[in-house]
């Protein structure tokens, strides 16, 4: 089992990292120094817009398969360490994900409320239309 373990990590050796020949902004998840400075840059930057909380949580579950590949060889291994390493991760990057969509939520629920209330000369309209009921909130 160990020189099998052995074999894997000597497999996985190579002269030129795929991503950089491939030009992939993805972090390495092999590397936990790359994937820690992925995960603060992205929590600490603030999303403008559903797209932009969107495309970065894609490119997070991007993250996530990468991290899954490493979790699946473990779990082969019975290396338990990484396979609790891989798991921290993995839920690290999905709290984020969840904070960043209430976050964005929360921008475009205040958006609705803030830009969608009657003025009270609008509201005076409303009042004297035949038929409709508007009340004192707007």
């Amino acid at each position: 089992m160990v020189s099998k373990r052995a074999l894997a990590i000597k497999s996985r050796e190579k002269d030129l990292d795929d991503k950089f020949l491939l030009c992939d902004p993805l972090p390495d998840p092999t590397n936990e120094k790359d994937l820690t400075t992925f995960i603060t840059l992205w929590r600490e930057n603030k999303d403008k817009t559903l797209k932009d909380a969107c495309d970065n949580c894609q490119v997070a579950e991007n993250v996530i398969k990468a991290i899954d590949l490493i979790l699946s060889e473990a779990l082969s291994q019975y290396d338990y360490e990484k396979i609790n390493w891989c798991n921290d991760y993995i839920q690290e990057i999905r709290n984020i994900m969840i904070q960043k969509y209430a976050n964005i939520s929360q921008d475009i629920f205040t958006y609705i409320e803030n830009y969608t209330q009657y003025t009270p000369e609008e509201l005076e309209i409303e009042r004297r239309k035949p038929g409709k009921r508007v009340d004192e909130s707007g």
